[in-house]
């Protein structure tokens, strides 16, 4: 199909993540918002959580009060700048206004829609999510995917406040990108690579959008697609790229929690040996940025473990013998599976071969396709979705 269609000549984008502002745990930020302006010439509205936000899916926390801070990012790397709880005219040296929210990432994505940019924006882009958000473990679990997800279900949004018509009643369109780390440390370079390419996916599907089919709503535009980049240098460069298009690899991630004595005071969710003395091998699944100085962050590709974290302290065992649980899954088996028990196709399937994976996807939980309907001893039956239970 053509372009997607936009309000005015210069596209007009949403960009929101579930990493936060730039930081140790959110590094792609500022330099993909920057390539989208200057290589597209996008015109790119940055509302984002005003901290990490990571493996909240797309939850809403109905029960707060949602506070907007005003972020001026300055060069090189977005790490420094003014944050104001009221909007105010750019300074000398500064080129953008981000706005912070002190909410979920999707529902950072529905108050931009709704309430901050309505009538505005043409497409929204969540990311890049530093860490892979292959397969459904991931991708169910993803702030990243809940953001674009979010865009998706905000349908329908308002026309401009000039009275034109809306462009979108029944679709926005929404791009999930994530960066896959796979060996560490993480290079400048290879991120400069995967930002490069993230950049050229974006460009590519706002050009030429997809169609999706169903019985239900017909032929209709793709309402999502996840992107994921595996971080390999050598498989980044430029004329050694590849691309597929994925469906998504549906597998499972087994126990996610393990009992502490430590209370929420002492806890530190970036130090996981400290958490589970009885199991010293455990930080191997959870492989750290060795860039980042222990006081002042930790990194993960596992969500939690990227929060910012303060300076390591002795920890306080708690005595009241209270039952407690911290975050402490076993990646290991979600980040190396055997590739030979991929399905060819799948995103894992193309982020292990090296190729940036592009999976179309509906903002729904999604139904068999085919069979599926009915008990057991039905499978013969011919049940089908509206079929009633006898």
């Amino acid at each position: 199909m053509p372009r997607l269609q936009t309000y005015k000549d210069r596209p007009v984008i949403l960009l929101t993540n579930d990493d936060g502002p730039p930081c140790a745990s959110s590094p792609n930020i500022f330099s993909f918002c920057k390539l989208l302006q200057s290589r597209l010439g996008w015109d790119v509205r940055v509302v984002i959580p005003d901290c990490q936000k990571s493996w909240v899916g797309k939850a809403y926390a109905i029960s707060d009060v949602i506070s907007a801070s005003y972020f001026y990012p300055l060069e090189p790397d977005g790490l420094t700048g003014d944050i104001t709880t009221t909007s105010r005219p750019l300074k000398d040296g500064e080129t953008m206004e981000w706005i912070l929210l002190s909410g979920t990432p999707a529902t950072c994505t529905n108050i931009a829609l709704h309430n901050l940019y309505p009538g505005e924006i043409d497409l929204v882009v969540s990311g890049p999510n530093h860490g892979r958000n292959s397969s459904t473990a991931f991708a169910l679990s993803s702030g990243t995917l809940g953001a674009a997800l979010a865009g998706a279900l905000s349908i329908p949004l308002p026309g401009p406040s000039t009275g034109e018509p809306s462009l979108h009643v029944d679709h926005i369109p929404c791009i999930a990108v994530s960066y896959g780390v796979v060996t560490r440390p993480v290079t400048s370079r290879v991120l400069e690579l995967a930002t490069d390419a993230a950049v050229d996916v974006c460009e590519k599907l706002f050009d030429d959008w997809g169609w999706d089919e169903d019985h239900e709503k017909g032929r209709h535009l793709v309402q999502v697609y996840s992107v994921n980049i595996p971080l390999v240098a050598g498989d980044l460069e430029v004329g050694r790229r590849k691309t597929a298009w994925t469906n998504m690899w549906r597998n499972s991630y087994g126990r996610l929690f393990k009992t502490t004595t430590l209370t929420q005071a002492n806890y530190d969710p970036g130090d996981n040996s400290n958490q589970n003395h009885s199991s010293p091998s455990s930080s191997a699944n959870q492989p750290q940025n060795t860039n980042i100085t222990p006081s002042t962050a930790t990194t993960s590709t596992a969500g939690p473990g990227a929060l910012p974290t303060p300076a390591p302290s002795s920890p306080t065992l708690d005595t009241d013998g209270q039952l407690r649980f911290h975050f402490a899954p076993n990646m290991k088996p979600l980040l190396f599976p055997p590739v030979d028990s991929l399905p060819v196709g799948s995103d894992a399937w193309a982020f292990a071969k090296g190729y940036i994976g592009v999976t179309p996807m509906r903002a729904q939980f999604a139904g068999p396709i085919e069979g599926g309907y009915g008990f057991g001893r039905e499978e013969n039956d011919g049940k089908k979705a509206g079929s009633l239970w006898e």
